[in-house]
């Protein structure tokens, strides 16, 4: 029965249950399974790092505020208080987003709701880092394809990326994994990006609302409801509302296509996924010259990205403003070049410094490519390449180059980098033993009996 009389002619909803029900961890290709691991490392690492902004600590406290009285089930990263599974899915989620440093993809982000909603779950039901693992590579694989058939908005894609994982650890049988997605569609079916146009740092917040939502949406669907079957092929239902409608996207090559590898970008830095390649060009010219950025007369970057190239002579009120703006991030990695929550204090928004030198970012021409598909010719490998000049005021000239920075698809970092990375994301959140204690968690997953030891690393 779909949402209402209307013929169904499709079982796609259906095919998408029967996948989460029966990916087993050995049906799964190894690279995958290690790009699961990295994801978990790289996620829980900048979720970690973002303990440092207000934001974040004010989401703690709501959290904290959601569970009065006895103990949770659930840990609250960064802070090790256990609440209940909602209140640490809103914190987890919202931790995610708060840096802009987790993934991108085609879609938006999925690792911001698949990595949290895997970890908090198996820690609430005990689950072994296998069966982790696997929820984590259903929910990439069945976000991807919803998100890629259907335009709703970047946080709203998230919702299917965390319901599969709920449906896998916990179990469900697939009809009821069936009515869960039709009231997953009910509530994505927001097609407008509100952010772009107020650069509000609510933003954040809507990856945690969508975690802890989805809690509750699998409860419901526990307890039993009717009629919200099929909602992938119901003609009425979720992509009759969304911006275009691709269809064929839901079960392309559904288990023997691992979306994950391919269509999934790593951020290397604390910024929009346009502002990634500059602030890699950035940091490597500071590096590797050594200048002091109070010399530079002028930084020329060849091309830009139009809707990015924003200037500010007061310096910036939210973090989405400082993290969207090429130039604000172009001069953050000059002067900070060990990037972190740093980047988007208060303080550092406003230094004078950092606001007379992004004033100093000129741009000869621009990428004529906005929208999915700038992101999706970004992924393919499309872009052109580069370019960053510095001028120093005495006359010295420094350039590089790169078609894209470290974690693209097709410059993927290794283990190691990954490891390096949490490292410098958790430097001033955890302790060094903790630090290693997780990566070496992380890296062995498969052969931990329950990945609730996991969340014990993170405070």
């Amino acid at each position: 029965m779909g949402f209402n009389v209307h013929e169904i002619t499709t079982d796609m909803t259906k095919q998408l249950c029967h996948f989460i029900k029966t990916l087993k961890y050995e049906d799964i290709p190894p690279a995958v399974i290690e790009q699961a691991k990295m994801m978990v490392m790289q996620t829980c690492g900048v979720s970690l790092c973002s303990a440092q902004l207000k934001q974040v600590r004010d989401a703690m406290e709501i959290s904290k505020e959601m569970s009065p009285g006895e103990e949770g089930c659930a840990t609250l990263w960064a802070d090790g208080k256990k609440v209940s599974w909602e209140a640490a899915a809103f914190t987890a989620g919202t931790m995610g987003d708060a840096l802009d440093w987790e993934d991108c993809s085609v879609t938006g982000h999925p690792s911001a709701g698949v990595i949290p909603a895997a970890v908090i779950a198996s820690e609430v039901l005990h689950r072994s880092g296998k069966e982790l693992l696997t929820a984590v590579v259903a929910g990439y694989e069945v976000y991807q394809r919803v998100a890629l058939a259907g335009r709703s908005s970047i946080a709203s894609y998230n919702i299917f990326g965390i319901l599969p994982v709920l449906m896998k650890l916990l179990d469900l049988p697939e009809e009821k994994m069936n009515q869960a997605f039709g009231v997953g569609t009910a509530c994505a079916i927001i097609p407008a990006n509100v952010h772009e146009i107020t650069m509000s740092d609510s933003l954040n917040y809507l990856y945690g609302y969508r975690m802890e939502n989805c809690v509750t949406m699998i409860k419901t669907a526990l307890n039993g409801i009717e009629n919200m079957e099929d909602a992938f092929d119901d003609p009425t239902a979720y992509l009759a509302h969304c911006g275009y409608q691709e269809p064929e996207w839901l079960t392309k090559e559904l288990g023997t296509h691992w979306m994950m590898m391919d269509m999934l970008l790593v951020k290397h830095w604390p910024a929009n996924v346009f502002v990634q390649t500059y602030a890699e060009l950035a940091s490597r010219l500071v590096t590797r010259y050594c200048f002091n950025p109070d010399e530079v007369d002028e930084i020329i970057i060849r091309p830009s990205v139009a809707f990015r190239h924003w200037y500010s002579e007061t310096g910036y009120e939210s973090l989405t403003q400082a993290q969207f703006s090429i130039p604000y991030v172009t001069a953050c990695a000059m002067y900070h070049p060990e990037p972190g929550a740093l980047w988007y204090q208060p303080e550092t928004m406003k230094d004078a410094r950092i606001i007379a030198l992004m004033n100093k970012v000129k741009a000869d021409g621009f990428v004529k490519m906005s929208g999915m598909k700038f992101i999706k010719d970004l992924i393919d490998g499309k872009h052109p390449e580069k370019f960053m000049i510095v001028r120093l005021k005495d006359g010295t000239e420094y350039t590089e180059s790169a078609f894209t920075h470290p974690g693209h698809p097709r410059y993927m970092l290794t283990r190691d980098e990954f490891k390096e990375r949490f490292r410098l994301e958790t430097k001033n959140i955890l302790s060094k033993e903790k630090t290693e204690g997780a990566i070496e968690c992380i890296c062995h997953l498969e052969e931990c009996p329950d990945a609730s030891v996991l969340p014990g690393f993170f405070h």
